[in-house]
């Protein structure tokens, strides 16, 4: 994965793929991107969108693999997904009794380091409806990425370099 710099000159088409990475099980610096493309004078609110979108795609194909291994899916990426819920037992266990207690509104920490994709693949395995997982996981990652935004934005207005 290039560097955030890098990826910020690719402009939003960079943040979408780094956001869309990130959503997914991967590490990527979709924050750092967005920052730094806010900061340098690309409109808020189409950087917040087309991150939140990006990233929104990302989980939900952690949700889709999730629900088709709970339907029985197999070969190679079957066995893959198997693989990683066994290695996330215990937060994938305390995942799924969240989502038990709290629903759907749970998927509003999906875009948490680890604890989200743990949810987002949880939400696929239990069965979550996809349109409860997409309206909640889209509210929490649009709201992180405003709060990224705004911060760039007022880093620029008041000077203060990345």
């Amino acid at each position: 994965m290039p560097d955030a710099s890098t990826l910020a000159h690719w402009g939003l088409p960079g943040l979408f793929l780094v956001a869309m990475v990130a959503g997914s099980i991967l590490p990527a610096p979709s924050e750092a991107v967005l920052a730094a493309l806010v900061y340098g004078g690309v409109s808020p609110s189409s950087a917040v969108g087309v991150a939140t979108l990006g990233n929104v795609l990302g989980s939900l194909t952690v949700y889709l693999l999730g629900s088709w291994v709970a339907r029985g899916g197999g070969g190679p990426v079957g066995r893959w997904v198997q693989r990683r819920s066994a290695q996330e037992g215990p937060r994938l266990e305390r995942a799924r009794a969240r989502l038990a207690t709290w629903g759907a509104p749970a998927l509003l920490f999906a875009w948490l380091p680890v604890v989200g994709d743990v949810f987002v693949l949880a939400a696929g395995l239990v069965g979550m409806r996809a349109g409860p997982f997409v309206g909640f996981v889209t509210l929490g990652k649009g709201l992180r990425y405003l709060v990224v935004a705004f911060s760039a934005l007022a880093a620029r207005h008041t000077g203060i370099s990345p």
